[in-house]
């Protein structure tokens, strides 16, 4: 029998705007769980299938289907859709795209479906049940996401089930009094266990301190603080997450420093790559499982949410022109196609040009420049004689999760976890770490004129002062030797602060009263940390 093909179009209009929309619409693994739709998997269907495509399938009450899914295509923040190719079930192909249509009232969305449908009977049973369920479900959520932005709260503070473990609501008491005791932030203690108990598994999978933290309008830091207390006293667990630093997809998770271990192979680009602690290994938490069990299942795995780095992506075929509108944050981008080499730079800024259009030929790109408006109107032509895939994306690595390198430059992480240490004979590469040395003046002078009792205990108090001040200062002491003290920043201006936060301690500290002089070298670079003596410690030039 022939083919049908139906089209659904459905409209919803919303007070938010689509900046503030896209982060819950892009998300379509947190958009599909919110539909109730089965989790899927990555399916060996076929050895046959195009670069670029993702083999998937679900399985739910007994009826399974496999796809091929084409690569998602979005503009950034206007609109997103993707195309799938089935191998079985009542469709052959469907393809879903969403747009988000600003106007005087806040935004439309608008939902559309094409789907090629297997026989006639199937083309008007389908339409019928996405009309009766999704469509339902889908206007309930969008609603809810609105209402969420509006109100300027978060998911789980709209739930109303307690989620955690029967004896876990005991634990959660216990921890509840040593986390204020040891924050002093009731506020922040009950925010944390009351995310712990009432978000979905997809908010807890691989929870971020800094996104909470700019969600509750609180210093990232003193989230963080919290956060590791919390997985100190036994509320949460922490994993170092390895990301590919040419994708930056999320590769591989560890338990500990010490299981890091380079090369690491990425599965999207097939190839190997290195880490960076300042980069591509980042520091997520979730809850213990003794308080709360996390599922991790996908409902989806390519969406434009699991890469918010790009703004713009799209598959293109050979002579295709596409028109895009997209909404741009000012910084440098790298414009790329996948399979070719070479690339774009591109600078977005408020005088940069306002049309823009990019074609590509065989050869690719070869290094040009383009300064473009962060609301341009942008033309890709494909001119090529294969399929392309059209990537913009920001060059800087987000700073929406905190880095290896600046959890372990953190006196307190230092402190709470002395276990966790590179494995021995592991060098991975930090760039832009600061390190500090101190150093007292004429030292020699000071132990032969008061003696050696006299001047080891000076020492040591200037130590505990050294100590108090970088950690302030969010350092941490390294190692001492000597009299000297290493330390290690993220920031050179923090480490200025703490030595001068020092200098002044002494100053004032009526224990010496022959004023001692305390002189620092500060440096910034790259540079490799190691495990010396069971402790990270830092080589380079």
């Amino acid at each position: 029998m022939d083919d049908s093909v139906m089209h659904i179009d459905w409209n919803w209009q919303l007070n938010s705007s689509a900046e503030e929309l896209w982060p819950l619409l892009s998300d379509t693994n947190r958009l599909n769980g919110n539909l109730n739709l089965p989790p899927v998997q990555n399916s060996d269907i076929s050895y046959d299938h195009k670069e670029g495509f993702t083999q998937l399938s679900y399985r739910a009450l007994q009826h399974a289907e496999a796809w091929e899914e084409e690569p998602y295509e979005w503009e950034r923040p206007y609109r997103f859709g993707v195309k799938r190719h089935y191998k079985n079930g009542a469709f052959r192909q469907m393809k879903i795209q969403v747009d988000l249509l600003p106007n005087d009232r806040g935004t439309r969305v608008r939902f559309q479906i094409w789907a090629t449908t297997r026989n006639l009977l199937s083309y008007y049973l389908e339409p019928l049940k996405l009309r009766l369920f999704t469509r339902m479900r889908l206007k309930k959520t969008l609603m809810r996401y609105d209402r969420m932005i509006q109100e300027q709260r978060l998911p789980y503070t709209l739930e109303t089930r307690d989620k955690l473990h029967k004896d876990g609501r005991q634990r959660v008491a216990q921890y509840r009094e040593e986390l204020i005791s040891a924050t002093e932030r009731p506020d922040l203690v009950s925010k944390l266990i009351n995310f712990v108990r009432y978000a979905r598994d997809i908010d807890l999978v691989r929870i971020s301190p800094y996104r909470l933290a700019d969600h509750w309008s609180v210093d990232r830091q003193e989230v963080l603080t919290l956060f590791l207390y919390a997985t100190d006293q036994g509320l949460l667990n922490f994993n170092w997450d390895l990301y590919c630093p040419e994708c930056r997809s999320h590769q591989q998770r560890c338990k500990t420093l010490s299981q890091v271990h380079e090369p690491v192979f990425c599965n999207e680009c097939q190839q190997e790559f290195t880490v960076n602690f300042n980069h591509n290994i980042r520091l997520s938490f979730r809850p213990n499982p003794l308080i709360r069990n996390i599922s991790e299942q996908r409902y989806c795995l390519t969406g434009p949410g699991t890469s918010p780095h790009i703004a713009v992506k799209q598959y293109l075929k050979p002579g295709d022109k596409r028109y895009l509108k997209v909404n741009l944050k000012p910084g440098e981008y790298i414009l790329h196609t996948e399979g070719h080499r070479g690339e774009a730079r591109v600078f977005v800024e408020e005088n940069g040009r306002e049309n823009v259009s990019v074609t590509v030929g065989d050869a690719g790109f070869n290094g040009e420049t383009v300064r473009l408006n962060p609301k341009p109107n942008l033309v890709l032509e494909n001119r090529s004689n294969e399929t392309l895939i059209f990537q913009l994306e920001k060059k800087a690595w987000s700073r929406d999760t905190p880095t290896a390198a600046r959890v372990t430059s953190l006196q307190l992480f230092r402190t709470l976890f002395d276990k966790e240490v590179l494995r021995k004979g592991e060098k991975i590469a930090v760039d832009g770490q600061t390190l500090m040395f101190t150093d007292l003046f004429d030292s020699t002078g000071m132990y032969n004129k008061e003696g050696d009792a006299t001047a080891v205990g000076r020492v040591i108090e200037h130590f505990k002062i050294l100590q108090q001040a970088i950690a302030s200062l969010d350092g941490a002491v390294v190692k001492t030797i000597g009299d000297s003290v290493m330390a290690v920043f993220s920031k050179p201006a923090d480490a200025y602060r703490a030595i001068l936060k020092a200098q002044k301690m002494i100053a004032a500290d009526s224990r010496f009263k022959q004023r001692i002089k305390l002189k620092a070298g500060i440096h910034h670079g790259s540079c490799m940390a190691v495990n010396l003596n069971n402790s990270i410690d830092y080589f380079g030039s």
